[in-house]
């Protein structure tokens, strides 16, 4: 999409009476003009294009007595498109009123010699794109030598060498699509680009903060309930394993303190046992042998005296 500078960026003077629009159905294409001062002088600023503009168009409506500037539009080698007469107005400049009839103008702001920039002619494939929508039938691009019924060096070599390679024409093959922008374009789009990068880096970075807040949170909570957990395990299995390594008889004691069993039933065919633990048990019995005959008579216990007479019969 171009971006026509209004007449009054370049301070025109208001238009006499012309010719009136353009017939869509007589357009056949768009011519391609220099202004052809045989200076070598650049006009590159804006400055200097508005200055040159107001000049031409001194030049064409005192001088030649032309309702106003010659061409439809101008483009500069910054690659700005000024509006002249407009793109639907009957241009002046092409020879008679026959081949202005058929054919719009545009106006490449070059001096002898110089070749027309990348962005001229960027801008350039963008205002005959718009031509061609305006009207339809008009796709010839054609430099002004060869239409004009005089003879005419109009654009110049460079330009018309562009016209051959096909650099003016919208869509062609050696065309890159971002050459169709101009450089104002082409750095809004890159503003635009890196406001709508960083409007989404902002994004991003709040939404992974928000989302890695609610992780460690739920992490920090798994934590805990997983160490809790854990803990509770630990404690078991170590306790098993103290238990595990304990007395026979403490675990036994242990066991009967902890899980105490119930008494089983009595059997009916069974005489019951009886349990005192307050009588004492049978004395032993003493298995030693008699003395011998040579014993002391201290080791015998004195006899009754009628144990002795009995002892003597």
């Amino acid at each position: 999409m171009v971006e026509y500078l209004p007449r009054s960026a370049w301070n025109a003077r208001p238009p006499n009476s012309g010719p009136g629009n353009l017939t869509p159905s007589r357009v056949q294409g768009a011519v391609i003009h220099w202004p052809g001062t045989g200076s070598t002088k650049v006009i590159h600023t804006k400055a200097a294009v508005a200055s040159a503009l107001r000049g031409w168009q001194d030049y064409h409506m005192d001088t030649r007595g032309w309702s106003d500037i010659a061409y439809q539009i101008a483009v500069d080698q910054s690659g700005r498109a000024w509006t002249l007469r407009g793109l639907r107005t009957q241009s002046g400049a092409n020879g008679d009123a026959d081949v202005n009839e058929r054919y719009g103008a545009i106006l490449l702001v070059l001096v002898t010699g110089e070749q027309p920039s990348a962005a001229m002619k960027a801008t350039t494939r963008a205002v005959i794109a718009d031509f061609r929508k305006l009207f339809p039938r008009g796709t010839a691009i054609r430099p002004h030598s060869a239409v004009r019924p005089e003879p005419t060096d109009c654009p110049g070599d460079p330009a018309r060498a562009a016209i051959t390679r096909g650099e003016f024409t919208p869509g062609h093959p050696g065309n890159s699509e971002d050459d169709d922008m101009t450089p104002a374009q082409m750095q809004e789009l890159k503003n635009f680009i890196e406001a709508r990068s960083q409007a989404y880096a902002l994004w991003v970075h709040k939404q992974l903060r928000r989302d890695l807040t609610a992780v460690a949170k739920a992490y920090a909570l798994d934590i805990k309930n997983y160490e809790r957990q854990t803990d509770a395990a630990d404690a078991a299995r170590a306790a098993a394993a103290v238990w595990a390594a304990a007395p026979k008889n403490l675990q036994a004691d242990g066991a009967a303190q902890a899980t105490p069993e119930a008494p089983a039933a009595p059997d009916p065919n069974a005489d019951p046992q009886l349990e005192n633990h307050d009588l004492d048990p049978f004395p032993p019995i003493d298995t030693t042998p008699d003395a011998a005959p040579d014993a002391t008579p201290d080791a015998a216990p004195e006899a009754a005296p009628e144990a002795a007479a009995d002892a003597v019969k």
